[in-house]
């Protein structure tokens, strides 16, 4: 193993945790050898220093806190942080987010007017919005009126 390779390795895990997906992108980028990649990811994997599932924990609670949906956080985890979709599946279910707690926040913050009466246009604005931040519809509906009110 080189000692280059590892110590660059450690130098990323020093400042934040990356997905495996991630290390080996830029790894590749610097032009380590798949062989140096394997070897520095193995070693930091054997000590726990690497963990693609306290990388999915911590990026879970992090884009839960900002507003995001689990569907959009999946989708984030899965394509472009790299992260198995079985580690993922674990991962939210071990969760004990409250994701219709996190939509009503992001409601009330994005369309405080949500309690009023609203028009159709308005009511498709807010659900656009919702569902494309990963909130199912069942999170958030029973705030702004179901579909079928359309």
């Amino acid at each position: 193993m080189s000692s280059l390779a590892l110590n660059y390795l450690i130098n990323l895990l020093a400042r934040r945790d990356y997905s495996e997906y991630e290390i080996r992108c830029k790894m590749q980028q610097k032009a380590f050898s798949e062989e140096d990649i394997d070897q520095a990811l193995a070693h930091c994997q054997q000590r726990n220093w690497q963990s693609d599932q306290r990388f999915a924990e911590n990026y879970l609670n992090f884009r839960a806190n900002r507003g995001y949906g689990a569907n959009r956080i999946k989708q984030e985890l899965r394509q472009v942080k790299g992260v198995s979709s079985q580690i993922i599946q674990n991962v939210i279910e071990q969760s004990e987010i409250n994701w219709s707690d996190i939509a009503l926040s992001v409601l009330s913050r994005k369309f405080p007017q949500y309690q009023n009466k609203l028009d159709l246009k308005t009511k498709q604005k807010i659900w656009r919005y919702m569902l494309s931040h990963g909130f199912y519809a069942e999170e958030f509906a029973d705030y702004i009126g179901s579909s079928s009110d359309y």
